[in-house]
């Protein structure tokens, strides 16, 4: 009874993820990837329907790799997300995916009424005689573990760099699919663990393949809760790796630099809500990673930064002198902080523009 509560709940869920989805489709990155994994989610519970019906079929036990291609298309959806014109994905991306189809097919092989043994009573032990069943929900865990991972590193250094590619962070920070992930990177872990315990008879545990299922069901629908829900991201345009390196001939660096310190005085586009380096940097005729290096090389700062002292220029010169309201709110947090550039000026330059 519980478990039919169970797939009951998380089948409500589910229809309200799908509604949700085309109400805000048009407003969802990479909705194509996120549609595709919304699509294969079901399958995840499919020996679970077809147990809870109390009928025997030949697709029974052939499903364990739907939360690895979930997964993939998560990643990819993730990807787009936080990085600007995203490369094709490398063929390594698949291939835990393709892992997992071949451990599949050694299932697939496998007697009908095999399969339907496994999935109604759960192997314990006997590693030899049911190593394809194990083998195949390892290799679904370890899958979704190791995109799991990915997709939170993916998440993390898009933040870590995040001042360099804004002005205003808090507007464009990625929500909930951080901590989405890192469920999904736990469940999987669980799921590792019942699989070893079961092959090695540690313990018994009744139905451990229902439990793997409805775990990585639970995980796979937080990270499209997360996705479905409107991100207000900047999609980075920068090459991480030159980044680290800090790596750029001076000449190249001092004319990036000049160029945008004319543009930005020129334009006056420190006065632009949310600007994103990307803007800008198609504005002043600047490669990304090129300015961002010479920032921080020859004037120790970000991008974020540097359109800050724009800012502060302006109030002090401009705005100040002749508007009480701003100057109330200089005196009370103090010209210099951050938190009067972020409140006060961003705002005034919302209405204004």
């Amino acid at each position: 009874m519980l478990h039919h509560y169970a797939l009951g709940i998380l089948c409500l869920c589910y229809g309200v993820l799908v509604i949700q989805f085309f109400r805000e489709r048009p407003h969802i990155i990479a909705a194509n990837w996120v549609l595709a994994a919304l699509l294969c989610w079901p399958f995840i519970l499919t020996d679970e329907f077809i147990r809870m019906s109390g009928e025997t079929s030949s697709l029974m036990g052939l499903t364990a790799f739907v939360p690895v291609l979930i997964i993939s298309c998560l990643y990819r959806a993730v990807k787009s997300l936080v990085i600007d014109n995203p490369p094709p994905s490398k063929p390594m991306l698949w291939l835990p995916l393709g892992l997992t189809l071949i451990g599949q097919l050694a299932v697939a092989f496998e007697p009908v009424s095999e399969r339907i043994f496994w999935i109604t009573a759960s192997p314990v032990g006997q590693p030899l005689t049911h190593g394809p069943v194990y083998l195949t929900y390892m290799l679904s865990g370890f899958s979704v573990l190791i995109l799991g991972i990915l997709i939170s590193e993916m998440v993390q250094n898009y933040h870590r760099h995040l001042s360099s590619q804004v002005a205003e962070l808090a507007h464009f920070k990625v929500r909930w699919v951080g901590g989405a992930s890192g469920i999904c990177v736990g469940c999987a872990f669980c799921c590792i663990l019942l699989v070893t315990a079961a092959t090695f008879g540690f313990f018994n545990v009744d139905f451990w393949q229902s439990l793997i299922n409805l775990l990585l069901a639970i995980a796979m629908l937080l990270v499209l809760l997360a996705l479905i829900r409107p991100q207000h991201t900047s999609p980075s345009p920068l090459d991480y790796y030159r980044l680290d390196e800090l790596n750029a001939e001076h000449c190249v660096m001092r004319e990036a630099l000049t160029r945008a310190e004319a543009s930005m005085v020129d334009s006056e586009a420190f006065k632009t809500p949310r600007l994103t380096l990307k803007a800008f940097a198609k504005e002043c005729k600047v490669e990304p990673t090129t300015l961002i290096i010479a920032l921080r090389l020859l004037e120790k700062r970000d991008f974020r930064r540097f359109v800050h002292q724009y800012r502060l220029e302006y109030a002090q010169t401009v705005l100040l002198p002749n508007n009480e309201h701003l100057a109330h709110e200089a005196k009370r947090f103090g010209v210099q902080s951050d938190k009067f550039l972020d409140d006060v000026l961003s705002r005034y330059f919302s209405k204004t523009r």
